[in-house]
């Protein structure tokens, strides 16, 4: 395996992605005064009470999520053994992302009915994240099972020295 393959860069730049767009919302969170909205009903869905967990804002949360997502990405280049490891683990975190993602898409559409456009893009972006991590957990399991197939290399014998 390459120390540094493709899909490992497109993961940590969705990655920074997201801790800019969760970063964005987590500084509306605390001054409304700054979201722009092209699209959507934001500050409907902003200032619902879905928007936050025992007053913490969600965005908090995601930008924690995605500031881990980014700093496993960077210690997947410099572990790059652990590979296996802190694949599975941002595929797990991205997993969740994913289907957390998909219950405020759901409150959005049929509960607040309002869409926020950033509150999209982040879902899209932890979904581009979860295919992205389940594509290189595929790459690595692959390279880890064409390694245990071959055959493993014959010693050469020693001649015993003929008397």
């Amino acid at each position: 395996m390459s120390r540094f393959p493709r899909w490992s860069f497109a993961s940590a730049m969705l990655a920074l992605a997201g801790s800019g767009v969760a970063g964005y919302l987590t500084l509306v969170a605390f001054d409304p005064a700054l979201l722009v909205c092209g699209l959507g009903d934001c500050s409907t869905v902003q200032n619902s009470p879905y928007a936050k967990i025992a007053g913490v804002p969600i965005a908090l949360l995601g930008l924690a999520m995605y500031l881990v997502l980014f700093v496993l990405s960077l210690a997947r280049w410099r572990w790059w053994q652990r590979a296996d490891i802190l694949t599975s683990v941002n595929a797990g975190i991205a997993l969740a992302g994913t289907l957390y993602s998909v219950y405020l898409t759901y409150l959005e559409l049929f509960v607040i009915h309002a869409i926020c456009q950033w509150c999209v893009a982040s879902a899209l972006i932890v979904t581009g994240l979860l295919l992205v991590e389940f594509w290189g957990l595929r790459q690595l399991l692959r390279t880890a099972g064409l390694s245990e197939q071959m055959p493993p290399l014959k010693r050469a014998r020693r001649q015993q020295p003929v008397p």
